[in-house]
């Protein structure tokens, strides 16, 4: 069967900035560089495209401080996670210097590409101050774990300025509403980028 060459409809998706997350990064190979000499390059281990359908990293390392608010994508897996297409050519925020294979010091270096990706499954997006109760880790894109917290949010209203929405991990089955980034169980306050999936939201206090 004939592929279509008809152009793909971009537009009802939420779009953001990601870092990608494309696996070990391999330093010292000999590139022959536009330039006409070779140079030093950089191997990327599972290198992601324009057009690539990705989907959120669940890496314990994609906190808030550490992406500076960005979400972290990667290669589709197996599971129930919120997907999304490159819309832009992927670019170097800072090239390594030395191969990197830790996703921590790969974040704190800028050690990364980053590109736009347009979200499908997202009705709208909201930065947070979550504030943990102990009871669970929240996971990129998945629900369940995450709620908004009614009493803190209206109390933040007067005090943040544009943030005045709070969150708060739970044990299980709220839904509505998940984080764009990582945050461990037993985590006090911190930021979180967070996505409204459409319907009901879980609020809770």
């Amino acid at each position: 069967m004939a592929v279509s060459k008809i152009a793909q409809y971009t537009g009802d998706g939420i779009k953001l900035p990601c870092i990608l997350q494309e696996g070990d990064l391999t330093y010292g190979a000999k590139v022959h560089g536009p330039d006409g000499y070779f140079d030093e390059g950089v191997t990327i281990q599972t290198p992601i495209q324009k057009n690539d359908w990705v989907t959120l990293d669940i890496d314990a390392a994609n906190t808030y401080d550490a992406t500076g608010g960005n979400p972290v994508v990667k290669q589709l897996t197996n599971g129930a996670l919120i997907i999304g297409q490159v819309i832009t050519d992927p670019d170097w925020e800072a090239v390594p210097v030395a191969s990197q294979t830790v996703r921590a010091t790969i974040l704190a270096g800028k050690w990364y590409r980053k590109a736009t990706v347009e979200f499908f499954g997202i009705k709208g997006i909201a930065k947070a101050i979550l504030v943990g109760a102990g009871a669970a880790d929240i996971v990129p894109g998945v629900e369940g774990t995450i709620q908004i917290d009614a009493s803190a949010t209206n109390a933040l209203a007067n005090t943040t300025g544009p943030v005045s929405l709070s969150c708060a991990d739970v044990a299980s089955s709220a839904v509505g509403i998940i984080s764009f980034h990582y945050v461990a169980k037993g985590t006090a306050t911190v930021s979180v980028l967070v996505g409204f999936t459409g319907g009901v939201v879980t609020i809770g206090a």
